[in-house]
């Protein structure tokens, strides 16, 4: 299941969460896909508890991280896992958007 909320505050823009509830790559595609389409250009992606994810999850991530950053945007994923963190690393895919521990610091990195 994939939820999103559209959160927004006085001092930034509106934001794009999108909380994965179990994996479903193509849905999530879709989701960003609109979010592009409507003009968001924030994105936060909640991995939730979840400890694995697919390549297709992956190549998802980095396409709309790189169509975010040609609109001058920003996406950023959320996973308090470890491993999930250390595979961003690894992949250098951290280094194509941020990977946060919480969304508070998602959103704290982008005031």
């Amino acid at each position: 299941m994939i939820e999103v909320c559209h959160k927004s505050s006085a001092t930034m823009s509106e934001v794009v969460l999108v909380e994965l509830r179990r994996e479903s790559s193509p849905n999530l595609a879709r989701v960003l896909r609109c979010s592009l389409s409507a003009g968001d250009v924030r994105v936060i992606v909640d991995l939730g508890e979840r400890d694995d994810v697919s390549s297709d999850l992956l190549s998802i991530l980095h396409r709309t991280g790189a169509q975010l950053r040609a609109l001058g945007g920003k996406l950023a994923v959320v996973t308090p896992e470890p491993g999930l963190r250390r595979l961003f690393d690894v992949t250098l895919l951290s280094q194509a958007f941020g990977v946060f521990g919480s969304r508070d610091e998602a959103l704290r990195s982008w005031t």
